[in-house]
């Protein structure tokens, strides 16, 4: 027994030692008029590859030409595409659906990770990393939304800590963050990830 539990702690040590963490380094606040929702802009262009979201399937052209049209998951008719956008390096689309959370894929309409109802308003911080929200509402109002960091390959999520109890959301360009307050606030905030 005593040789079990110095294995376990062994393997604790080695996990936190390697375990990534997000830390903010820098945050500036100023007023935002405008439909946080639709603030944050998705790129769905990279170099001449274009992707058409047309909410229940995807087109992605070459030089305007159609080369790939899909609908990866089969939506049905309750739901839709939603918060799509390419990959910084133009390989992958990820999009969520209302009912099955978010997705990956290439650019012929292959699954490549599949994170679930994981968190919502998702987008690339890089081609490994995406960030997203996670909040809870009593129907009308947001009551609680917290920023994470996942992974797609593990889909690990990290806790991106903000002194706001909503913060809603939130925009990648990296190293920086922008997300919005139910105040009407825009916050930014340089972030780095630390093992």
């Amino acid at each position: 027994m005593k040789k079990l539990l110095s294995i376990f702690c062994a393997l604790c040590i080695v996990h936190y030692a390697f375990a990534k963490e997000v830390v903010v380094v820098q945050k500036t606040t100023e007023p935002y008029l405008g439909n946080a929702s639709q603030a944050c802009e998705r790129k769905m262009s990279h170099e001449n590859i274009e992707v058409v979201n047309h909410l229940k399937y995807f087109e992605v052209k070459k030089k305007g030409e159609i080369i790939a049209s899909f609908d990866p998951v089969n939506v049905d008719r309750n739901s839709l595409y939603i918060w799509a956008e390419l990959s910084p390096n133009g390989k992958m689309l990820m999009f969520s659906t209302s009912d099955q959370g978010v997705f990956i894929v290439n650019l012929k309409g292959n699954i490549l990770y599949k994170l679930g109802k994981i968190a919502r308003a998702t987008n690339w911080w890089n081609n490994r990393y995406i960030v997203g929200m996670i909040d809870e509402d009593d129907g009308d109002h947001f009551t609680k939304s917290d920023l994470v960091m996942i992974d797609i390959k593990t889909g690990k999520l990290m806790p991106i800590e903000t002194e706001e109890e909503i913060a809603l959301y939130p925009c990648a360009n990296k190293p920086y963050i922008e997300y919005f307050t139910l105040d009407d606030k825009k916050h930014t905030i340089k972030l780095r990830i630390k093992n």
